[in-house]
């Protein structure tokens, strides 16, 4: 048999691995560890479920005949394992590299059902006449190969306060045996009348000895969570998926993967630095003058005012029309139904003012339109990504039944008659997202929505609210602290009204200038207390390594700062799937817009963006030509706007959740930033 060239490469890249992470553990060995990291030795042992596809052939002197194809055995296997852990700063994820040798078990089964139209039928071999059509055996062959595995990879734990972990390796199997002994049973399964010469529908085959490559390789990846059971000792438990990339023979080709579970017990090699500084400190002779333990103190921290811009603004939601369904599925997903009170007293002018929020109430907003106004109607169009089912025709049922699921929402929460709801399906968006991406097949399977009347899917615009964000990104406390050296980690917390607005934390002591940070998270609770809000506190909590804590707190003032320039924005023009091309719907907005919100004295920024999708450079090309097509047409529409800023960003700024498609969506925008002086 031909040995492809990637299994002839293999080998030589695994042993490549093996002698570059045996160098790094010897460096290591050889140099200074930093304080905080650690080895970790350890003992595990498992069970798998192995997976078999060969081509052995059931006959070795014919083997054009029929072949063994499938198999499944239980293996065990146990050994020991050596990681070394690079101990994170805080909420950073833990990082190990490590090696572990194993003793394996690895029963070799196959199982064949064979009738006589695929195998010979031979009068010398059975008792019984020769005139049947339906003689059946059942043919179960097994050996047991013993293996030294050597593997090595790594793991990491996301999020270290949490013990949950993934680890990915490669292993090379070491056959202890070059040749082992086979059993082969044939076993006739019908009809009941026939039996071999022996008068027994069972028999023993005799099979050469197998031959064993050696060595073997796969890749395994991993999941586990592991705890402790003291300072020292840790318990893991892993589920893990290995993957055969060679022949476990020479002679044929023949594939193992298997399913495992194995427990672990793990002892921490603490360093000696580490260990001095929490040690509890020893009672000294009588003889001996008592010198009292450094113990932190936090002498000060102290700030300055906080803040705070009042900006009036004017904000123009566009709506997307679709709603997204997940694979096979025509249930309207939970946040298409936020809870609203009652139909009555739903107003699209209450919603918070985030375009996601907003969207999300989009069935409600339809809803509450078409209610009290009984001309409009709706055009629901059901759509699949073309892939979800194997006939067009079920297809078509799919895309039928969700448009009907969002037609029943409207008709039972709010009472729209069905004759003012019309529906139809396509097998595929018009406006498709590219199937190349998973992403984009998610995209896809959707229900869009049209209407008779511009008015119905018009933007949500909030008129003249105020807008509270912090004058910078980040506030910065100062602080002062006695034997820091003794600190083993921190936390601080800016909070207003009993609310926590940033936290921020690390290991060993806090910086003299200790950040937070001022995210959207901050912003939007920000606008929620402004107006009752003229102070904020500051806590500092510092842990030191004997376990005592000790805290701070002080209060900072908030200064509130009237913008000069009151804001208008059009948030977000939003395009299909690679495109820069305006619908004619967001035609009709952006005229608007610019009559209304642009003045001979307004200052006006745009902004393309992009999703992830796709190559940085070409998606920055993207976000640049919709900007410039989004600048062309306000200059048709007014030719004296007065740009302060035309720019794409591309994809290195997404300010909605890619991992969602009304997200990626969102990101697919043009904003429209204007500024016009207060009074102008």
């Amino acid at each position: 048999m031909t040995i492809p060239f990637v299994e002839r490469m293999f080998p030589r890249v695994i042993a490549a691995a093996i002698v570059a992470l045996a160098t790094t553990l010897h460096t290591f060995a050889q140099e200074p560890l930093p304080s905080r990291n650690e080895w970790r030795l350890g003992a595990l042992g498992g069970l798998s479920r192995l997976y078999h596809a060969s081509a052995l052939p059931i006959i070795p002197t014919d083997p054009r005949c029929c072949s063994y194809e499938r198999g499944e055995s239980w293996s065990w296997w146990g050994g020991f394992s050596g990681d070394y852990v690079f101990m994170p700063q805080a909420n950073e994820p833990l990082i190990e590299v490590g090696a572990r040798a194993l003793f394996a078990r690895r029963p070799l089964g196959l199982s064949q059902i064979v009738n006589k139209s695929n195998l010979p039928f031979d009068p010398l071999i059975f008792n019984g006449d020769d005139d049947y059509s339906s003689l059946e055996r059942r043919f179960d062959y097994s050996a047991v190969a013993d293996y030294l595995v050597a593997d090595i990879g790594a793991r990491v734990q996301p999020i270290p306060s949490l013990p949950f972990y993934v680890r990915l390796s490669a292993d090379a199997s070491f056959a202890l045996l070059s040749q082992i002994p086979v059993q082969e049973i044939a076993q006739i399964t019908n009809p009941s009348y026939v039996a071999f010469l022996n008068s027994s529908r069972t028999q023993s085959n005799p099979r050469e000895a197998a031959r064993l490559a050696r060595p073997t390789f796969g890749v395994t990846g991993a999941i586990g969570i592991e705890v402790p059971l003291q300072q020292r000792l840790l318990l893991g438990v892993e589920a893990a998926y290995r993957y055969g990339l060679t022949t476990v023979r020479t002679d044929i080709d023949w594939r193992t993967n298997g399913l495992q579970g194995s427990i672990t017990l793990r002892w921490r090699f603490i360093p000696e630095e580490v260990k001095r500084d929490s040690a509890e400190p020893t009672q000294p002779e009588k003889t001996t003058p008592t010198i009292a333990a450094k113990t932190l103190q936090i002498e000060s921290i102290i700030g300055k005012p906080l803040e705070i811009q009042e900006t009036i603004v004017t904000q123009t939601f566009p709506l997307l029309p679709y709603i997204f369904f997940d694979s096979a599925s025509v249930v309207v997903k939970n946040r298409y139904n936020p809870r609203i009170g009652t139909a009555t007293s739903f107003d699209e002018q209450s919603l918070p003012k985030e375009t996601l929020s907003i969207y999300y109430h989009l069935l409600h907003i339809i809803g509450r339109r078409m209610k009290a106004n009984p001309k409009l109607t709706l055009t629901i169009i059901g759509t699949t990504d073309g892939k979800e089912w194997a006939s067009a025709d079920q297809r078509q049922i799919l895309a039928q039944q969700r448009a009907r699921s969002v037609a029943g929402f409207l008709m039972g929460y709010w009472g729209i008659a069905q004759s003012r709801l019309k529906m139809s399906t396509r097998d595929t968006p018009k406006l498709a997202s590219s199937d190349r991406y998973a992403e984009g097949n998610e995209e896809n399977r959707r229900v869009e929505l049209t209407s008779n009347d511009p008015e119905l899917l018009a933007p949500v615009v909030q008129y003249r609210f105020l807008e509270y964000t912090p004058v910078r990104t980040e506030h910065y406390m100062n602080v002062k602290i006695q034997n820091p050296g003794v600190a083993e980690s921190y936390k601080g917390n800016l909070n207003a009204l009993d609310e926590p607005f940033a936290v921020t934390s690390g290991i060993d002591a806090p910086p003299a200038r200790l950040p937070f940070a001022l995210r959207r998270k901050f912003t939007a609770k920000l606008s929620q207390t402004v107006g009752s809000l003229d102070s904020a506190d500051c806590t500092l909590e510092v842990k030191q390594r004997d376990g005592q804590t000790l805290s701070a707190r002080t209060r900072i003032d908030v200064e509130t700062i009237k913008n000069q320039y009151e804001v208008s924005r059009l948030n977000l023009i939003v395009f299909d799937f690679d495109r820069d091309d305006m619908l004619e719907s967001n035609r009709q907005m952006m005229r608007g817009f610019v009559t209304d919100a642009i003045k001979p004295n307004s200052l006006v920024s745009v902004t393309g963006s992009t999703d992830r999708l796709g190559e940085a450079k070409y998606n920055k090309e993207l976000s640049e030509a919709r900007a410039k097509g989004v600048q062309d047409f306000m200059r048709r529409v007014n030719p004296n706007i007065r740009f302060q800023e035309v720019r794409g960003t591309g994809a290195s700024t997404l300010p909605f959740d890619n991992d969602l498609p009304e997200g990626r969506y969102y990101c697919r925008t043009v904003s429209i930033n204007v500024q016009t002086p207060r009074g102008g």
